[in-house]
């Protein structure tokens, strides 16, 4: 095998090396955000078109602001976890803000604004906190805190049996039998894992 043979199978292995690192960095990224979405109406219930929306993050202040179009709908798109409040103004309306809500993994969270008409200068506190229950579409999912994977007693450290706490995940009767068990294998809404 000559030398330049051998520098050209060394760059082709580092070249596909390098391009498995950078496939796998973007991988790993791919749920760490969510997005909130959401109407603005009046007190009637009617759209507001054109209305200021601002998404807050409480913990470090920092502000995404998107313009509400003619049907009123806004969506903040990428969204890191964390807790948040929204700020809805239009012209001819007060300016409205939401109680905290928590923003989790790859949720779609649904916060609506209501503006009440008053003058710009006036500020109304919403009380009543956005629904954790997902209605855009028929996903189901849930996330398991640090806190219950820590209380939890877990039999053998099998840690795949925390989704036994997910609704519609059962065990499979196949798993504990003979030669033939599978670890980790469940019954999801009725499909095998």
């Amino acid at each position: 095998m000559t030398s330049l043979s051998l520098f050209k199978r060394l760059v082709g292995a580092a070249v596909v090396l390098l391009l498995g690192v950078f496939i796998c960095l973007h991988a790993n990224a791919q749920f760490e955000t969510a997005s909130v979405l959401g109407f603005v109406h009046d007190s009637s219930g009617a759209a507001v078109p054109n209305a200021k929306v601002t998404l807050v993050n409480i913990a470090s202040g920092v502000e995404t602001t998107v313009t509400a179009d003619a049907q009123g709908q806004f969506t903040f798109t990428s969204v890191r976890i964390g807790e948040y409040k929204v700020r809805g103004s239009a012209i001819g309306f007060s300016e409205t803000i939401t109680e905290p809500f928590t923003v989790t993994v790859n949720a779609r969270q649904r916060v609506d604004v209501t503006l009440k008409p008053g003058a710009a200068t006036e500020t109304i506190g919403v009380t009543g906190a956005a629904a954790l229950l997902n209605t855009e579409d028929s996903e189901r999912g849930q996330i398991i805190s640090a806190r219950d994977v820590n209380n939890l007693p877990l039999n053998g450290r099998a840690y795949a049996d925390l989704a036994l706490l997910t609704p519609g995940v059962r065990a499979n009767n196949l798993e504990n039998q003979s030669v033939t068990s599978r670890d980790a294998s469940y019954n999801v809404n009725g499909q095998r894992s």
